[in-house]
């Protein structure tokens, strides 16, 4: 394939050629000599017509967390017999990865049988499975006159992104209905041996051996020493990924896998439901395998439209009140911010008997990409959304319902060890 330079040569040449024919001029056909030696320069210096070319892409593995940093490496060998005397080399990238270090998009020379290596670093930004490659490649002679373009699709591969979680140290959340064994939730019971958990004051019943003497001398009357046990408990997680939780969706996934990961770690028996257009459900499961089957589906979900509310407000009430007991701890994340949505949710909710909202805060999500936050405009919508969500969460506490508020500019981790350090202040441990 020949560049522009070929053509707009051409033209000159033949327009010189007829104005010299036209006006019987040896001056105009005397200045073609260095034209037609430029054209013929140009035709006996193109590239091969079809490259032979072997391009390997090297990659560890196809599996990362987000955030992770993958270096790629792209290897090129002229199998030809001609020599290429720029060659150009662009290797795909997805929108959801960036480019770390390096490029990937070199020019280079390669002579026949020559071999060249070069390697970028990218880094996986968003959960999800993307396609490396395919690579182009585009051949040129030295003056930019002609190039041969090919596309290898032999380099493409795919890998997957695992979205990430944070791991909880100790969980602010309690159960109504432990059960006997050993897990992440705390039971007050009587007996020694157990965890210490706080004093109050003494009643009648208590044990003489439970006083504590420090506070009691501090306070002027009788505390006596309370303690726990960790007990496991069944938990049902219900994701809102329907159209309005989109922009909190990436940090819904991490409480979700987070709270998740922890209850499985003491053989909890954890369920799921993503709720979208369709209700996607996981039974209960103590396995560790259930972490990843919660993570593989959660690489891929989407939020969605829901089309109509009626059916699946009864996809809804079928999966929970048929597979999931009434007595097992209920966690819904969601932002609160669809009304339809959230009265679903709510009569999800008051149809069990230990339920919470975990409610991220999507406002202030989308607050922190403003630029100009003293931009009364901005400022007026701001306050407006926040009136409305103010509303929305007033609606679930008037329903007798707890709601935890979390504020996703802080790490998860840290906001549920400041909901365990409220809990215990208030007592309610």
């Amino acid at each position: 394939m020949f560049s522009p330079k070929i053509r707009w040569t051409l033209v000159l040449f033949f327009s010189i050629l007829l104005l010299g024919i036209g006006f019987q001029e040896w001056v105009f056909l005397i200045s073609l000599i260095p034209l037609t030696i430029l054209i013929i320069f140009y035709f006996f210096t193109s590239p091969p017509e079809k490259l032979d070319l072997e391009i390997i892409r090297e990659l560890d593995q196809n599996r990362f967390q987000e955030g992770e940093h993958i270096e790629i490496s792209i290897r090129i060998r002229n199998k030809g017999k001609q020599a290429i005397d720029m060659l150009e080399i662009i290797d795909k990238l997805p929108l959801q990865v960036s480019l770390k270090s390096s490029s990937n998009h070199i020019i280079t020379s390669l002579d026949a049988g020559e071999e060249t290596e070069f390697r970028y670093v990218i880094s996986c930004d968003y959960r999800g499975r993307w396609n490396l490659g395919p690579t182009h490649v585009r051949a040129r002679n030295f003056i930019d006159s002609a190039y041969t373009v090919e596309t290898y699709d032999n380099t493409e591969d795919n890998i997957v992104v695992i979205p990430n979680f944070e791991i909880i140290r100790d969980m602010p959340f309690r159960t109504k209905y432990p059960k006997i064994s050993d897990g992440p939730f705390h039971s007050k019971l009587k007996g020694e041996g157990l965890d210490f958990s706080g004093v109050r004051e003494y009643l009648h019943s208590d044990s003489l051996a439970r006083i504590n003497w420090p506070a009691t001398a501090k306070y002027g009357r009788l505390f006596t020493n309370e303690y726990e046990l960790f007990r496991t408990a069944d938990l049902l997680l219900i994701l809102d990924a329907t159209e309005k939780s989109a922009s909190i969706l990436e940090d819904q996934i991490k409480a979700i896998l987070s709270l998740s990961e922890h209850f499985l770690k003491y053989k909890c028996r954890v369920g799921l439901m993503i709720i979208r257009d369709a209700v996607d459900r996981f039974n209960l499961s103590s396995s560790r395998q259930q972490l990843i089957k919660f993570t593989e589906k959660l690489i891929d979900v989407q939020a969605t439209k829901i089309e109509n509310f009626n059916i699946l407000e009864s996809r809804i009430k079928t999966n929970i009140d048929h597979y999931f007991p009434m007595n097992c701890l209920t966690i819904i994340v969601t932002p609160l911010i669809h009304p339809a949505v959230n009265k679903m949710l709510i009569d999800a909710a008051k149809r069990r008997r230990n339920s919470f909202f975990l409610v991220p805060s999507i406002i202030s999500s989308e607050w922190r990409f403003i630029q100009d936050k003293e931009n009364p405009p901005n400022l007026l919508v701001h306050q407006n959304l926040l009136l409305r969500r103010q509303t929305e969460i007033t609606r679930v506490f008037h329903e007798g319902l707890v709601v935890f508020e979390w504020d996703v500019n802080t790490p998860f981790s840290v906001f549920m060890n400041k909901l365990k350090q409220i809990a215990v202040k208030r007592g309610r441990r």
